[in-house]
């Protein structure tokens, strides 16, 4: 009876929007990598300092066998080996510091990737009851002005939290629907059958339950914003205490439900 699919479209183009949002994500750390990788893979090999010595030890053993100016050679050969020693210093100290950075990007684009998988694939999932009948049913959805009446397809729904301004429920079988939190202003649910269901912490102002057949199911004080309660089964259902006093004192709790024969009044333990 009704028409989903101007919603779902919407919910599909958002989580498109996010799909899209990962691959690029995925595609920017991936080139992080490549490049990052590239230039750990330019730094500068340093050679041994053991070799640079030897080496100039060398020269100066051959210097002196040679020419006698080895002393000269010595000096200078010293002096442009502390010089090369304090570079190669400088060298894996900037090494080390650019590998630790390279770290701490790729650690902080890990962490990034997973919050943003984490985000996209607990927000893709489509109300699959608005086509299938499973998943997450008509939760969060805008289903205002709807008609979902005189059916029994939606037992065991999930409402939660969805908007249902003036849409109609009339005749409909809804035994254990979830309307958590539900926006149910002027919903109509005269005749429904809402045994077992749960409408905690919604706002039902002006919601027609006459008629209805509500036994065993969950209110809380927002059932004294209801337009009419005439006629109406609240037989073992959950009232608040206080709740239950005011809506006792209410004028159309009065009447014999149509179909389970049970006086309103003493559906609701009233005096």
């Amino acid at each position: 009876h009704h028409s989903p699919y101007s919603s779902l479209l919407t919910l599909s183009l958002v989580n498109m929007m996010k799909v899209s949002l990962l691959t690029s994500l995925l595609i920017a750390c991936s080139s992080g990598v490549v490049v990052t990788t590239a230039f750990v893979g330019r730094s500068p090999i340093i050679a041994p300092h053991s070799t640079t010595t030897t080496t100039s030890t060398r020269q100066h053993a051959f210097l002196n066998e040679n020419t006698g100016s080895g002393d000269d050679f010595l000096s200078s050969s010293s002096s442009s080996t502390s010089s090369s020693t304090i570079t190669d210093n400088k060298s894996t100290k900037m090494t080390t510091k650019t590998t630790m950075m390279n770290r701490w990007k790729h650690g902080a684009a890990r962490f990034l990737l997973a919050a943003t998988m984490s985000l996209v694939l607990s927000s893709t999932s489509l109300p699959a009851g608005a086509v299938s009948g499973g998943g997450l049913d008509y939760a969060n959805l805008d289903i205002t002005g709807q008609d979902f009446s005189s059916s029994s397809a939606y037992k065991g729904k999930d409402f939660t939290q969805v908007i249902a301004k003036g849409t109609n429920f009339k005749g409909s079988n809804l035994q254990g629907c979830r309307f958590y939190k539900a926006y149910l202003v002027n919903a109509n649910f005269e005749n429904a059958d809402l045994r077992g269901a749960s409408l905690e912490d919604t706002s039902m102002d002006g919601a027609i339950l006459k008629n209805t057949n509500a036994a065993g199911s969950y209110f809380s004080k927002s059932l004294l914003d209801a337009a009419t309660l005439e006629n109406a089964d609240f037989t073992d259902a959950q009232v608040p205490i206080k709740t239950q006093i005011l809506v006792c004192e209410r004028e159309d709790v009065k009447g014999t439900n149509p179909t389970t024969g049970v006086d309103t009044r003493d559906s609701l333990m009233c005096p």
